[in-house]
C-alpha cells in the first residue's frame, strides 16, 4: 500500500469514527465528558504548576539569581532578614557572586494625584536592577550618581501603578509625584511581569508599587538589627552549592569577628525559583497528583464503555476479519475511534481548563501573577495534546486488543459469541472497576486527611477574640510628622474620635497587628541576671500599643495592671509581657517589678514589668505562641500603626466611617489594609482551605466516576446474564436472591478495590504528611469514613441494576436464548 492509499485509509477510518460517534450520542457524550473533566482538571493544574515551577522567570538568566537570608541555629527553618553590617561584609568577601544588592519594603503615601493612597515602595541599593536582570520598559533605572546620593528623589513605577493611577500615560517619565510630601521624579516604568517582592520575609507583604534608591550610611558597617533582604547573581560557572558553602564560611568568619551579634547565625542561599515557589511546591505537586488520579479513573471509565461497545460489535469485527481485515487493521480502526474521542475530550478539556483557571485565580489565596502570566500558552497546549494522546492510548489499548482477537467462526454463528472473549471482557471490565475504586480511595483519604487537618487548624484558639473587630493601617509621612509628639498626638486623637462613634464598643492601636505582618523581634536581657551566652539570646516580639488594643482584642490581664494615662502620654520605661515570656524566662517566679533591657531603642534602658497578659498567636494559627512584650506608644513612637475597632455588629460597614474620621484629622492621610480581624486570621489558613477544597472536589469527582464504573459493569453483567437470571427465576429464585447475587458481585469488586486502595493510601500518605497539622497520615477515623462512604456508594451503584434484574420476567428473559 503506497502513502496515498495509507492517507486515504486513515481518512476513511476517521470518517467512520465520526459517524459512529454521532450515531451514538449518549455514549459519545458520556465518554467525552469524562475525558474533558480529567483532561481539563489536569490542564488547569498544570498551567499553574508550569507558571510556578517550570516556566522561565522574567529575569535575565534566572538560574543564576539567588536570595540570601540569615538563619539562627536556635530557630532552624525560619529564614530571617539580613543585618546591614553583614550585608556590607558579604559584598566585600564573597567571590561566588558577580553582583549583590539589598532591598527593604516600606510604605509611602501618594498625594496630589487623586485620592491619597498608601503604596508599597521597595528601597534598593546600588546595582539592584542589574543584579536582578531587569530593566524598565519605559525610561531608565537609577544612575550610579542617584544610587549613592542620599538626597536623590527619583522613583521607578510598577506597570500596575502606572496603569491604575496614571492611565498608562507614556509621558509619565520626567513628571513629579508627591510621596510623603516630597517631590519625586519618575524616571522609569517597569515591565508588567516583573515582581521582585520576596513575600516570605517582607515586612509589608504586598506587591511592589514603585522603587527608590537606598543609600546605606557609613555607619551601616556597625549598625545592629536585621531588616533588609539580599538579592545576588551567581558568577558564571558558580553553582548554588558552591555559593552556599562559601557563605557558610563567610558567616562563620563574621561570627568570630562579631561574637555578640552573629554567634549562632548562618546564611541560607536560595534560588529565586525556590524563594518564589517555596512552600507552595508541595501543595501544587499534591494537587497535580490528585488530578492525575482523576484522569486515570476517567480513562478506566471510558475503557469500560469501549469494552462494552466492543462486545456488542463483535459480529461487525468478525465480518471485517472474514473479508480480509487483519488484526492490525482492526486494531487501527478501533484506535482511530478512540483517538477521535480523545481529541474531542482534549478540546472540551481546554474549555473546562479555561473556565477552571478563572475560578482558581479568583479563589486562590495567593497572587498567582507573582510567577508571571498564568494562561494557556504553547507549553500548556502541548501538555494538553500530549495527555489527550496518552489518554486515547490508555483508553483504547484494551478494547483494540480485544477487538483484534475477534473469533470469526464463533461470532458469525447465529446469536453466538466467543465464550473466551466474553470472559476476558468481563475480567477486564472488573479489573478497571477495581482500579477505579482503589484510586478513588486514595483521593478520598487524601481529601479526608486534609479536611481533618484543616479542622484541627481551624479549632486552634488564637488567644484573642477576633469577632466584630475592624482593623485599619495608618502610616504617617515622617516629613509631616517629624517629631514623636506629632505622631503621638495624631494617633491619640484618632483613637478617641473612633471610640466615640455610635456602634463602636472600644478602639485601640498597635504597631504590629497579629496575623498581618512578620512583626519585630529582638534580643533582651533581664536586669539582675547574667546575660545569656552569645548565640543563645533571649528573644521577644516587640510591639507598641495602648490599653484600648488589649480591651478590643480582649486579651486578659493575668497579673499586674494596664498602662496608666501618664504612661500612655509620656515616656515612662514600663512594659507589659505575655504569659509565654513569663513562663519561659521567669519559671516559678513573679515577673512583676522585674526589669528588662530590650534591644529596640537607642539607648536601650531598663523597662519595668507592670503587667502580664494572656498569650496569643502572632504569625499563624499553627505557629507556636512566642514571648511578647508591649510598650506604651511613647516608649517607641511609631509613625505607622494599626487601629483596632470593636463594634456591636458586623464591622465591615464601619470602614468608610472610620476612614472619614481619620481624614477629618488630616485630609491627605490615606488608610490601608482595611480588614476585619477574622479576615486576617482566615488569610493565614486560606491556603489550607483552598487545597482541602480542591482535593475534596477531585475526590468527589473520582467517587462519582467510580460509582459510574461499577454501575456500568453491573448493568452490563445484568444484560449479559439475562437468560441465566430467567432460568433462575423459573426454577424458583426470588427477587431477593437475584438482588443478592448481583449486589454480591458488586460488593466483591468493591471490597477488592477498597483493600488495594487502603494499602496504596497508607503507602502514599507520607507524601502529604508534611502538609498535615495535628493529623497523622494513617488517621483511623479518616480511613474508616472513606471505606464506609465509598463502600456504601459502590454497593448502591450495584443495587440499582440488581433491582432491575430482580424484576425480569422469566418469559422475557428466556426469549434471549
Amino acid at each position: 500500500m503506497d502513502s496515498v492509499d495509507s492517507v486515504e485509509s486513515v481518512v476513511r477510518d476517521v470518517r467512520f469514527a465520526l459517524r459512529l460517534c454521532l450515531g451514538a450520542p449518549g455514549f459519545t457524550t458520556v465518554a467525552v465528558l469524562a475525558l474533558a473533566l480529567g483532561v481539563g482538571a489536569n490542564t488547569a493544574i498544570f498551567t499553574i504548576v508550569n507558571a510556578a515551577l517550570i516556566e522561565r522567570l522574567p529575569f535575565k538568566d534566572p538560574a543564576r539569581l539567588v536570595v540570601l537570608w540569615e538563619e539562627n541555629a536556635h530557630r532552624p527553618g525560619r529564614p530571617n532578614t539580613v543585618g546591614p553590617m553583614n550585608f556590607v561584609r558579604w559584598k566585600e568577601r564573597a567571590t561566588s557572586f558577580e553582583g549583590m544588592a539589598g532591598f527593604a519594603d516600606t510604605r509611602t503615601n501618594l498625594t496630589g494625584s487623586g485620592n491619597p493612597e498608601e503604596l508599597t515602595i521597595q528601597n534598593v541599593t546600588a546595582g539592584f536592577f542589574s543584579v536582578a536582570g531587569v530593566s524598565p520598559a519605559i525610561g531608565r533605572g537609577f544612575t550610579e550618581a542617584e544610587s549613592v546620593d542620599r538626597n536623590a528623589a527619583v522613583v521607578v513605577l510598577s506597570h500596575a501603578l502606572w496603569l491604575r493611577r496614571f492611565g498608562g500615560d507614556p509621558s509619565i517619565v520626567g513628571r513629579t509625584i508627591q510621596l510623603n510630601g516630597t517631590a519625586n521624579v519618575v524616571v522609569g516604568v517597569m515591565p508588567p511581569d516583573v515582581r521582585l517582592l520576596m513575600k516570605s520575609n517582607s515586612l509589608v507583604g504586598k506587591p511592589i508599587d514603585l522603587w527608590a534608591p537606598w543609600v546605606l550610611p557609613a555607619s551601616a558597617r556597625d549598625a545592629r538589627g536585621r531588616y533588609m533582604s539580599v538579592l545576588a547573581r551567581l558568577s558564571p560557572g558558580a553553582s548554588l552549592d558552591r555559593a552556599q558553602t562559601e557563605m557558610t564560611a563567610v558567616a562563620a568568619a563574621t561570627a568570630a569577628e562579631l561574637p555578640d551579634v552573629d554567634t549562632g547565625w548562618t546564611v541560607r542561599v536560595l534560588s529565586i525559583r525556590d524563594e518564589l515557589a517555596g512552600d507552595l511546591r508541595p501543595a501544587l505537586l499534591m494537587l497535580a497528583g490528585a488530578v492525575a488520579f482523576v484522569l486515570l479513573i476517567a480513562c478506566a471509565n471510558v475503557a469500560n464503555l469501549l469494552l462494552a461497545r466492543g462486545a456488542v460489535r463483535q459480529r461487525e469485527m468478525a465480518i471485517r476479519a472474514a473479508v480480509g481485515a487483519g488484526r492490525g487493521r482492526l486494531a487501527r480502526q478501533l484506535f482511530t475511534e478512540v483517538a477521535v474521542l480523545g481529541a474531542a475530550g482534549g478540546l472540551a478539556g481546554l474549555v473546562v481548563a479555561q473556565a477552571s483557571l478563572k475560578v482558581l485565580a479568583a479563589a486562590s489565596p495567593i497572587d498567582l501573577a507573582q510567577f508571571g502570566p498564568v494562561r494557556l500558552n504553547y507549553a500548556v497546549l502541548a501538555f494538553t495534546a500530549l495527555i489527550s494522546l496518552l489518554t486515547a492510548i490508555v483508553c483504547g489499548f484494551a478494547p483494540a486488543f480485544e477487538g483484534g482477537r475477534a473469533d470469526v467462526q464463533e461470532s458469525l454463528k447465529d446469536g453466538g459469541h466467543a465464550a473466551g472473549a466474553g470472559l476476558r471482557h468481563r475480567r477486564l471490565r472488573q479489573a478497571f472497576v477495581v482500579a477505579e475504586i482503589a484510586l478513588a480511595v486514595v483521593l478520598l483519604v487524601g481529601a479526608g486527611l486534609m479536611i481533618r487537618s484543616f479542622g484541627s487548624l481551624r479549632s486552634v484558639d488564637p488567644g484573642m477574640d477576633t469577632r466584630d473587630v475592624l482593623t485599619l493601617r495608618v502610616a504617617l509621612p515622617f516629613r509631616k510628622y517629624n517629631t514623636p509628639d506629632k505622631a503621638l498626638q495624631f494617633f491619640d486623637q484618632a483613637v478617641k474620635k473612633v471610640a466615640t462613634l455610635p456602634g463602636v464598643r472600644s478602639a485601640g492601636m498597635i504597631s504590629y497587628l497579629p496575623f498581618a505582618s512578620l512583626g519585630a523581634a529582638t534580643a533582651f536581657t533581664i536586669v539582675g541576671q547574667p546575660p545569656p551566652p552569645p548565640g543563645q539570646d533571649f528573644v521577644t516580639d516587640v510591639s507598641v500599643c495602648d490599653n484600648g488594643y488589649f480591651q478590643t482584642l480582649r486579651l486578659p490581664l493575668v497579673r499586674g495592671r494596664w498602662f496608666t494615662d501618664r504612661e500612655l502620654h509620656e515616656t515612662s520605661n514600663v512594659v507589659i509581657i505575655n504569659e509565654a515570656l513569663a513562663r519561659r524566662y521567669f519559671p516559678g517566679a513573679d515577673p512583676l517589678g522585674k526589669s528588662l533591657v530590650i534591644n529596640m531603642n537607642n539607648p536601650n534602658v531598663p523597662t519595668a514589668i507592670v503587667g502580664v497578659v494572656g498569650s496569643s498567636k502572632f504569625t499563624s494559627l499553627e505557629s507556636e505562641t512566642r514571648p511578647a512584650t508591649y510598650w506604651p506608644h511613647p516608649q517607641l513612637a511609631y509613625t505607622s500603626m494599626t487601629l483596632t475597632v470593636r463594634t456591636g455588629s458586623d464591622p465591615a460597614p464601619f470602614a468608610p466611617i472610620v476612614e472619614r474620621e481619620i481624614q477629618s484629622i488630616d485630609p491627605d492621610q490615606p488608610v490601608s489594609d482595611v480588614r476585619t480581624m477574622e479576615q486576617w486570621v482566615e488569610r493565614t489558613i486560606a491556603r489550607e482551605r483552598f487545597s482541602s477544597f480542591l482535593l475534596l472536589v477531585f475526590a468527589s469527582l473520582a467517587m462519582l466516576l467510580a460509582a459510574m464504573g461499577i454501575y456500568g459493569v453491573m448493568s452490563y453483567a445484568v444484560s449479559q446474564r439475562t437468560p441465566e437470571i430467567g432460568i433462575r427465576v423459573a426454577l424458583g429464585a426470588g427477587r431477593r436472591d437475584i438482588t443478592r447475587l448481583i449486589v454480591g458481585n458488586g460488593a466483591r469488586l468493591t471490597a477488592i478495590g477498597l483493600g488495594i486502595g487502603v494499602a496504596l493510601a497508607l503507602a502514599l500518605g507520607r507524601a502529604i504528611a508534611s502538609l498535615l497539622f495535628e493529623t497523622t497520615s494513617a488517621d483511623p477515623p479518616t480511613f474508616a469514613a472513606v471505606v464506609l462512604l465509598l463502600g456504601g456508594v459502590a454497593v448502591f451503584a450495584s443495587y440499582v441494576p440488581a433491582r432491575r434484574a430482580a424484576r425480569i420476567a422469566p418469559t422475557e428473559a428466556l426469549r434471549h436464548q
